[in-house]
């Protein structure tokens, strides 16, 4: 079963406390009865809360003879991650998740978490999304004694108590009612949106593709089904193809870079993102199902093997190395430059003594932040010219002059997010706030709340981290510290040191996956920077903004550069493009109490309006 007690609500006025604790026992602990120390408290911690909702839940659904409506105890909310929103109450055709708390003193941790229970059933259990239901959420407070209800707008849920969930109830009862049953949610599909991490080994496993909300309302299939067109008219009549994929940050280009390679014959999955690599092996400890962009093309210069594969997937294609970024790395190893930039390497590759080839090009767009990355797509024109190929994208046809043909499709556009779920302005906040449209972002954020993506700013690391250790205590869901590169010896979280990726698995793959390293995202011990997370995720981010941008009279500028770029600052701009866009769940900006952070803090939180934790 899926959860520990469900009923009727005159079927829960009938039960004594221990036949309903018996079944919540089971359900939550098991059989066992060997326990550690630690264990022994959080089992007697958990009866005692149970007891106390049992006693108060009874006190209040008591004072209705006839209510007709079900309770659900300890459902299991998301799949082998440990989540189990207190109880759920069905009621004329509304679902309402109440998380009781027996002491007053709530965490932001503790408000967030409910939200984010709603959030689940509202958007990823199948029958509730089917049906339309309402669903709600209220932390009862078992042990406040008055019968005050509110509002807590910043979270989109309500506080009450014993004496005043009456009111929720009357305020339900009077609406509209329509029909929607125990066995409905208890048999409904729950399928929430996957990490790039559950997406990779889904993949891998092959398992399809989850039926979520986030594909069906995109158009991901569409942008999938045109690439598998492209690729069999390839095949058919013998033609070279370059095929440009854009979306935004986590819109599923990478999943689909993914599932294209591990689903087609005689293709490869190649990323330049060393980190990325790292991760995805160590996720499916395999080598050869995602490479290193690096050795494939490093066999091609050095020892003039072109490889087989005739589908060729290119990452971030945007990133591109540029001529002059691959003849240093070149005269690093004393090898001669060849003059040649990544996309001439892989154009090459592609149509050297092959009848036909298709090389797919996946783009981030504005997530350039490495030197060499930033001559973008007119690397990609200058390598197709006199090599006949035929270029698909949404992209105007006068970025590829060289091209044999020219060919623009409605679905080369992946147009809606997974990543922060049903928050789909959450980038154009992020956008809007680099670009210094703060007008536009202060509008923006006041609707993010409905979209249940927490979205806070702070001057204080310790209580950030203590929000984020509190939210997902018994769950995989992940918290961690970002911050951008360039001043890393000024960060209160030391950033992950070099990796060791040949000796063992690399500090950021252990940050990510290893939940016993002390590297681990949800230790908060060690910051991530854009470099390491680019094209992963976090559920929860803490975003630690240092003075290496900051305001000055309602400008950005910026310190503490990459060098070997042409264009530092816009370089600065999209590394915290990136270290923004990687919470899924949400983002806590922490800025420090610095003089030349005072402008930038003003502006966050009390311009524009982002909410203080």
């Amino acid at each position: 079963m899926n959860y520990g007690w469900a009923g009727s609500i005159q079927q829960f006025l009938q039960l004594n406390l221990n036949r309903f604790i018996d079944p919540l026992r089971l359900h939550v602990f098991g059989e066992s009865t060997a326990e550690t120390f630690e264990e022994k408290q959080k089992r007697d911690s958990q009866l005692k809360a149970w007891k106390d909702s049992f006693h108060k839940l009874q006190k209040i659904f008591q004072q209705y003879n006839t209510l007709d409506g079900s309770l659900i105890f300890e459902y299991d909310i998301l799949r082998g991650s440990g989540r189990r929103p207190d109880v759920i109450l069905i009621l004329n055709g509304h679902v309402i998740v109440i998380e009781c708390k027996s002491y007053n003193d709530i965490s932001p941790s503790e408000y967030i978490q409910t939200s984010l229970y709603v959030r689940d059933l509202q958007h990823y259990h199948s029958e509730i999304h089917s049906t339309n239901i309402k669903v709600m959420g209220t932390l009862l407070l078992t042990n406040y004694d008055n019968e005050h209800l509110y509002a807590i707008p910043n979270y989109q849920i309500y506080g009450s108590t014993v004496n005043s969930f009456h009111k929720i109830i009357e305020v339900i009862m009077k609406k509209p009612s329509k029909t929607f049953s125990l066995p409905q949610l208890l048999n409904g599909v729950y399928e929430p949106s996957p990490s790039m991490l559950e997406a990779a080994r889904s993949i891998f496993n092959n398992e399809p593709l989850p039926n979520i909300r986030a594909v069906a309302s995109s158009n991901f299939k569409q942008v999938q089904q045109t690439v598998r067109e492209i690729i069999q008219e390839a095949q058919v009549t013998n033609t070279h193809h370059l095929i440009l994929v854009s979306g935004e940050p986590g819109a599923g280009k990478t999943y689909l870079g993914l599932h294209i390679a591990h689903n087609t014959k005689n293709a490869v999955y190649l990323s330049g993102n060393g980190p990325l690599v790292d991760v995805l092996q160590d996720t499916l400890n395999n080598r050869t199902f995602v490479q290193g962009l690096y050795g494939y093309k490093m066999d091609y210069l050095e020892k003039e093997i072109v490889p087989h594969e005739q589908i060729i997937i290119f990452d971030e294609a945007q990133r591109a190395w540029d001529a002059g970024k691959v003849d240093q790395s070149l005269r690093r190893k004393n090898k001669h430059p060849k003059n040649l930039s990544e996309p001439d390497i892989i154009m090459h590759i592609a149509t050297s003594n092959k009848p036909w080839s298709v090389t797919i090009g996946l783009i981030g767009e504005g997530q350039e932040i490495y030197s060499g990355e930033e001559g973008g797509l007119k690397l990609w024109n200058t390598a197709i010219a006199s090599k006949n190929i035929i270029v698909h994208a949404k992209h105007h046809s006068s970025l590829f002059t060289n091209a044999s043909k020219y060919e623009t499709h409605t679905h080369l556009h992946l147009d809606c997010s997974f990543r922060a779920h049903a928050a789909l302005n959450y980038y154009a906040i992020v956008n809007s706030l680099l670009d210094e449209k703060f007008d536009l972002t202060k509008d923006l954020v006041q609707n993010l709340a409905k979209d249940r993506y927490s979205l806070f700013v702070t001057r204080d690391l310790d209580r950030a981290k203590s929000v984020a250790k509190g939210l997902y205590k018994n769950d995989v869901k992940t918290t961690g510290v970002i911050c951008a590169s360039g001043a890393d010896y000024q960060k209160e979280v030391p950033v992950l040191p070099r990796d060791e990726r040949y000796e063992k698995p690399s500090k950021v793959a252990q940050y990510f996956n290893h939940h016993n390293s002390i590297y681990y995202c949800k230790q908060l011990s060690y910051s991530a920077t854009e470099f390491h997370t680019q094209g992963l995720e976090l559920d929860m981010a803490i975003v630690h903004w240092d003075d290496d941008l900051y305001l000055r009279n309602g400008k950005w500028y910026g310190q503490h550069f990459q060098r070997g770029v042409e264009n530092e600052f816009q370089i600065k701009l999209n590394s915290y493009r990136v270290i923004l866009t990687r919470g899924r769940d949400g983002t806590i900006i922490y800025i420090p109490p610095k003089p030349s952070l005072d402008e930038t803090w003003h502006m966050l939180a009390e311009s524009i309006g982002i909410p203080i934790l």
